[in-house]
């Protein structure tokens, strides 16, 4: 009786150590598949970080290749608006600096004297400013405006035409070429629009 006691005790025994055993295999495999799953997650971040990554420098280089891309056509636009400027306001220039060697510069003068005698209507007296090249011109200017009494005096411009002063009216009409093409070139720099700096972005 005490014999078989003792057998069923190591049986008992002997199946108990047995389902420790396949509990401890079955935790150790548990284990192991959960670090493999957390092994695989931290994979699958790290590869989902640099593919962010990756996409968000692509991102970047194609806004600065974009960005790039508009400041060279909108710097080649400006080039091309200021040479054809330079060139329009180099034409008008040359036409101006030849005008007074043409023949019909003193009908010129004679149309610029009436211009600035209608803007002081009713005037009296008056002061013409002239080349010194071009005072030869006042005797015929003199008589072409009867009724107002001109006095005519050296300007201090160069390339032609003339300024007339009106004290009784408090007008000063300056018709003088030099002021025209001034007037002109800024003008043509305002049509260009903005300067290459300004596309530089200086």
């Amino acid at each position: 009786m005490q014999e078989k006691k003792s057998k069923l005790k190591a049986f008992a025994a002997a199946l108990t150590g047995a389902a420790e055993e396949k509990a401890a295999a079955m935790n150790a495999e548990t284990e192991r598949l959960e670090a493999l799953e957390e092994y695989a997650a931290a994979l699958a971040s790290a590869a989902e970080k640099r593919r962010a990554s990756a996409l968000a420098d692509a991102k970047v280089k194609e806004n600065k290749r974009i960005v790039a891309e508009g400041l060279a056509a909108k710097r080649s636009l400006l080039q091309f608006r200021e040479d054809c400027a330079d060139d329009v306001f180099a034409e008008v220039r040359r036409k101006i600096l030849e005008l007074p060697q043409r023949p019909e510069y003193a009908e010129t003068l004679k149309n610029q004297l009436w211009r600035a005698l209608d803007a002081v209507p009713g005037a009296r007296e008056a002061k013409v400013w002239l080349r010194r090249e071009d005072m030869g011109y006042a005797q015929g200017l003199n008589s072409a405006s009867p009724g107002v009494k001109l006095e005519f005096l050296e300007g201090g411009f160069s390339l032609g035409g003339l300024v007339l002063e009106c004290p009784e009216r408090c007008r000063r009409i300056d018709l003088s070429f030099d002021s025209a093409l001034e007037d002109l070139e800024g003008r043509f720099s305002e049509l260009t629009g903005f300067s290459l700096e300004e596309a530089d972005g200086e």
